[in-house]
């Protein structure tokens, strides 16, 4: 979910963003509820907040090129405070092995090894999916935030001014990279507003920087509801500050089965990922693709062109559903709570492509 200025939501600090791991509510939830916060002025604080904050921010304004812009409303797990947020972290995490698709092909996933890349990462974005279409490909060329990029500024969900902020100077871009920089406890985190959509396929080459001891970052990437109206949403990719796994997250639409101000536990019930398994062993700080394809079957997250966890939409646990709304892709990096931040300007996570295919069902 999206953080909020002070406590968005509440975290059990289990993992997800911060090396105190957070509880069910998400590190996007509380980066979506600092969303909330920067953009409206609502100031909801807490989980229980979001919804009627939601309500008073109204549609959520696209911002322009490189424009600085509160974080999605809630942008549940995402690392969003103050602009796009993710859910808080989770509490128990045992190891799973991912479980791998066969050899790819000319056309297979993107991430699967194949042909040699002039990029960065050593690995062009690819061109073609099957059962999707490719619709926008970002390789953060230029110098700046691209165009329909907006940059979260504000204090995350969940955090306190003296533990969090965005600020649209952490997020630089050189050689081909967005860089995600930190400064003590100031961050970055931008999102996509050009190409909202419901159903598709997302990707992100990347890798996470090293994190020195004593200090907790955790990267994201994440699909926040266009509406800005959580839950649902989707992390594709999410460390908690713990750079030896990532963990993928649904958190599905609940209707009124929790109430208008939904707490962690009460959508915990209805959430599906493999974070309670302790995520994918995966070591972030090398370069790899991470992805989500979503259709009205399920959600498939995949590392590298391989599926490492699948959330079938038949075994969503009722009344609640599976999203089937206009998403936004976003990124960011995010100093959990507990941690002093970096003692130096640094890097916690570099972009090399992001890309969005539509379904073609």
């Amino acid at each position: 979910m999206g953080r909020k200025d002070a406590d968005g939501a509440t975290r059990t600090q289990a993992r997800r963003q911060w090396p105190v791991r957070r509880s069910l509510a998400g590190a996007g939830t509380v980066a979506a509820l600092g969303l909330l916060a920067a953009c409206s002025g609502t100031g909801a604080n807490t989980a229980a907040d979001a919804v009627p904050a939601v309500a008073n921010l109204g549609a959520a304004t696209a911002g322009g090129s490189g424009q600085s812009t509160s974080a999605p409303t809630i942008i549940s797990r995402a690392t969003a405070s103050g602009r796009t947020a993710g859910p808080a972290g989770r509490a128990a995490y045992r190891r799973s092995r991912p479980r791998k698709t066969p050899n790819p092909t000319a056309s297979a996933r993107p991430g699967a090894p194949g042909t040699a890349s002039i990029d960065p990462s050593g690995q062009n974005p690819a061109t073609t999916l099957s059962g999707f279409s490719l619709k926008y490909t970002q390789e953060f060329t230029g110098d700046s935030a691209p165009a329909n990029w907006g940059l979260y500024e504000g204090v995350p969900g969940g955090e306190s001014s003296t533990v969090g902020q965005w600020l649209p100077g952490m997020c630089t871009f050189s050689g081909g990279e967005a860089h995600f920089m930190a400064s003590g406890i100031d961050s970055c985190g931008l999102h996509y507003q050009g190409g909202s959509q419901e159903y598709g396929a997302w990707f992100a080459r990347l890798r996470a920087g090293d994190e020195p001891a004593g200090e907790l970052f955790s990267d994201i990437f994440l699909l926040w509801p266009a509406n800005n109206q959580w839950p649902p949403e989707i992390d594709v990719y999410e460390d908690e500050g713990d750079r030896s796994r990532t963990v993928a997250t649904l958190w599905n639409t609940v209707g009124s089965a929790c109430g208008s101000a939904p707490t962690s536990q009460c959508l915990g019930q209805y959430q599906q990922g493999n974070g309670e398994g302790d995520g994918v062993a995966n070591t972030d700080t090398e370069w790899h693709t991470y992805g989500v394809e979503w259709t009205p079957s399920g959600v498939s997250w995949l590392i590298d062109g391989h599926v490492v966890f699948t959330a079938p939409a038949s075994a969503v646990k009722s009344p609640a559903q599976q999203p089937a709304l206009p998403m936004n892709m976003a990124l960011q990096s995010e100093n959990l709570q507990g941690s002093p931040g970096a003692s130096t300007k640094e890097d916690t996570m570099n972009v090399d492509w992001v890309e969005q295919f539509s379904w073609n069902g």
